[in-house]
């Protein structure tokens, strides 16, 4: 089951994107969505994880990846 295992995109009337949702390895998720304005970011393991807002720079997601970079800095891209 290492793999990408499903890619779902939904687009608005428009064809703008609204959702992305991804299952990968054996039980892996990552969800990205458009709502209200706003920008969520879901990662996780089955059915627990962690969300983030991701709408902006220096927002709610970025102090997570900060937080896990500086935590296992030898994980770190740049």
């Amino acid at each position: 089951m290492e793999k990408i295992r499903e890619v779902n995109i939904k687009k608005d009337k428009d064809k703008k994107f609204k959702r992305v949702h991804i299952i990968f390895g054996p039980h892996y998720f990552i969800d990205l969505f458009e709502d209200g304005g706003k920008i969520t970011f879901i990662l996780g393991a089955t059915h627990h994880g962690f969300k983030a807002d991701a709408s902006e720079v220096g927002g709610e997601l970025e102090k997570f990846i900060n937080e896990i970079r500086n935590k296992n800095p030898q994980n770190a891209v740049d």
